[in-house]
């Protein structure tokens, strides 16, 4: 056999046009049927280069350097049957690389900035002051509030206020971008909200482990939302408003302690008048406790009912309210404010999350 030459197998391929049989070798017949599927992947892509997805980007659109808001020009939206869309057409020659989006969700607003020369596409101001609307945003009259337009030097913002807190998918087709409004636990398989509290306290040291927290849940495809303060002033939706509004699977709130000098640790609470079976806000605290006392080798304070007029108390859903340290105590404040303590402190957490993320799909709690 070695000596033999190796024969190409043919296949057999009739046409009805010719006379007779054409007989091509397998390898021709193999690379026709490659040539064909090149054809119809290169089709497929071809359609979807005409219906880009718009890249959610990390840039604060929002940024008073960027855009003054209090300049925006109030737009109508003329309604639509189809529910949680928005539809805008954009000036001709944008494409998806020209947009920018960025999901205020504590104000339940959402901002799209376009870049374009194309100044007064969406609406300008007439010599009399009044707004001159050019009528290219429709939408489903349930799911806005209200949208307005301002300009810059690099293009336009489109800003939307929404009734609720949602994520947005973006696509465009030509020169209409469509924005579907959909819900948190429609895209994620678990969502956390995290309540840092004052930012102030322990030199900022609440929001800044919050961060951390997130970026590590991020990586393991956990949805987090952070709450903003200063709600007293109206601007931001409280917790527990962006806890039923996400849809969040558990509440985490974050404090530091004032209790003396001499005391140190970490110690967190629950509210005694919310339960459900399986896994809940005990269950939570417990986790919550463990984990990040010994993440960072630091006294287990316990687990104590939440005091009168706590936010735990408006929370629908297994929460807890951890305090991080003793602000106090000369020696844990410093830790607090050294970046590798923070670390830990926000990977203690990470495990805690992670935890009942398992616990809780386990338990099939929502059902």
């Amino acid at each position: 056999m070695s000596g033999q030459v190796k024969k190409v197998p043919y296949v057999k391929f009739t046409d009805p046009q010719l006379e007779g049989d054409t007989r091509l070798s397998g390898r021709l017949y193999t690379g026709l049927l490659w040539s064909l599927l090149f054809a119809a992947c290169f089709a497929v892509c071809l359609y979807y280069c005409m219906v880009k997805p718009i890249v959610i980007t990390s840039a604060n659109v929002s940024d008073d350097e960027l855009i003054n808001l209090s300049e925006a020009m109030p737009l109508s939206a003329a309604p639509i049957d189809a529910v949680n869309v928005v539809k805008f057409s954009v000036p001709a020659g944008v494409r998806a690389s020209d947009i920018v989006t960025e999901n205020l969700y504590n104000e339940r607003r959402f901002l799209v900035h376009i870049s374009t020369d194309s100044e007064g596409y969406y609406g300008t101001l007439s010599d009399a002051g009044v707004s001159v609307d050019a009528g290219r945003i429709m939408g489903d009259p349930e799911l806005i509030n209200r949208c307005s337009v301002a300009y810059d030097r690099s293009g336009a913002l489109l800003v939307f206020d929404m009734s609720g807190v949602y994520e947005y998918v973006l696509s465009i087709d030509g020169d209409t971008v469509t924005m579907e409004a959909v819900s948190p636990s429609e895209l994620y398989d678990f969502v956390v909200v995290m309540d840092p509290g004052d930012s102030y306290s322990a030199a900022g040291v609440l929001p800044d482990v919050a961060a951390r927290c997130e970026e590590m849940l991020s990586a393991d495809g956990v949805k987090v939302y952070i709450t903003e303060p200063d709600v007293t002033e109206g601007r931001y939706i409280t917790a527990a408003e962006l806890t039923e509004e996400t849809d969040a699977d558990i509440f985490i709130g974050m404090g530091v302690s004032h209790d003396g000098a001499e005391r140190h640790g970490i110690k967190t609470y629950y509210d005694p008048m919310y339960y459900i079976p399986g896994y809940g806000s005990i269950q939570l605290c417990e986790s919550c406790l463990k984990n990040t006392a010994i993440s960072v080798s630091d006294k287990a304070c316990g687990i104590e009912e939440a005091p009168a007029g706590s936010v735990l108390y408006d929370i629908n859903v297994p929460a807890v309210y951890i305090t991080l340290g003793n602000s106090d105590n000369g020696r844990e404040n410093e830790l607090m404010t050294d970046d590798s303590y923070r670390e830990k402190l926000a990977k203690g957490l990470y495990q805690a999350v992670l935890e009942a993320a398992g616990k809780m799909g386990e338990e099939s709690w929502r059902d």
